[in-house]
């Protein structure tokens, strides 16, 4: 009798349910566009050294004030909308931007970088052949550091997409694609993930055997400037949904389009959808181009496997540019820089800040 009572006080202790069941923790944090304008190279040159030499550039200024935000993320992830071509270096409508872009974001806490948008092959094989070889070096320089969508050959992307990324006991496979290249065709052996639903049908495919806990699809898409999704973007979500897809990160129409949690008869997240995210860095003039979305998503999972999305948090941005930060570009936190402005040194921005903030809502 008493070998019952104890079985039964076991099986009934809040302790194993999941509501009280110890969860672990990962936590991501989503940038939208980096982009490279010409005023933005000509802002981070140093002035004095050889404008070939990517040394004389320097982007740390770009997001020192995001670096609370990284710290306490897992994995930070950016829309890289740039080559890392041979010099010289341009802005629009040829990007290739010095090495130091990409080693200063890394440097800065972003450790995972979507390469397969429609700017990826602007220089071509060289552009090419030069962002695969500094992702490659990042890779190997800062441990933890990961590169998706673009790839070297045939053989380099069936070994490298899906992307796995293993953290804190966390299985997330990441897949990235882009709606085309600007009419520019990618040099042969080089290949950029196209929307093609062929191949992502085999490349989820691929995932699922792979058996992570969360599948994160990254994909340029939808329409330039425009506030609300297109039909297209809403058909090839269907689509990612459909194949098992978790959680899918939207770039390429420069400004926020809306997130949206889908949840299950339980009450539970199911799927989140970030149709854009905006800009992260740019000096794009068109309305609505300088503000963007830093998206934040934590997943749980405890010992029983039991796994769930949280709810995601909208961390709004805003692109300071030199005349109001003294001669530099930078990102700043939205919420943060009006509840205390005075740690920012930014000058003539305030009511524009708000009045964009006010339009976009709070996180």
């Amino acid at each position: 009798m008493f070998k019952y009572i104890a079985l039964s006080i076991l099986l009934l202790s809040p302790s194993l349910s999941h509501a009280q069941e110890r969860a672990d923790t990962l936590t991501m944090l989503f940038l939208g566009d980096i982009m490279q304008h010409t005023a933005q190279l000509e802002s981070a040159y140093n002035g004095s050294g050889e404008r070939r030499d990517p040394d004389s550039y320097s982007y740390s200024c770009y997001f020192k004030y995001l670096s609370p935000y990284f710290n306490r993320a897992d994995i930070v992830a950016a829309n890289m909308e740039t080559t890392f071509g041979p010099a010289p270096y341009s802005g629009y409508p040829v990007f290739c931007s010095p090495a130091t872009l990409a080693v200063d974001a890394v440097k800065s806490g972003i450790n995972l970088l979507f390469a397969a948008n429609n700017h990826s092959a602007d220089k071509r094989s060289a552009g090419l052949e030069g962002s695969i070889g500094l992702y490659r070096r990042l890779r190997q320089e800062y441990p933890g550091t990961n590169y998706t969508g673009i790839y070297s050959d045939s053989t380099d992307e069936e070994q490298m997409h899906p992307l796995i990324v293993k953290k804190k006991g966390f299985s997330i496979a990441f897949l990235n694609y882009t709606y085309g290249t600007n009419g520019i065709p990618v040099s042969q052996p080089y290949i950029v993930k196209m929307l093609d639903s062929a191949i992502i049908k085999r490349d989820m495919e691929r995932a699922r055997m792979l058996n992570p806990d969360f599948t994160i699809i990254s994909v340029h898409w939808g329409d330039e400037y425009k506030l609300t999704p297109s039909i297209f973007q809403k058909r090839w979500e269907r689509l990612f949904y459909r194949l098992g897809a978790d959680i899918i990160i939207g770039a390429h129409p420069h400004v926020p389009q809306d997130v949206v949690s889908y949840y299950d008869s339980e009450g539970s997240i199911k799927n989140i959808t970030a149709y854009s995210l905006g800009n992260a860095i740019s000096n794009m003039t068109a309305q609505n181009t300088r503000i963007g979305i830093m998206l934040e998503i934590s997943i749980t999972k405890d010992s029983l496997n039991f796994k769930k999305i949280e709810p995601p948090v909208n961390h709004y941005i805003w692109t300071s540019r030199p005349a109001a930060t003294g001669g530099f570009f930078t990102i700043i936190p939205v919420k943060d820089y009006l509840k205390n402005p005075a740690n920012y040194n930014i000058k003539g921005e305030d009511e524009l800040i708000k009045r964009y903030y006010r339009r976009f809502g709070r996180e």
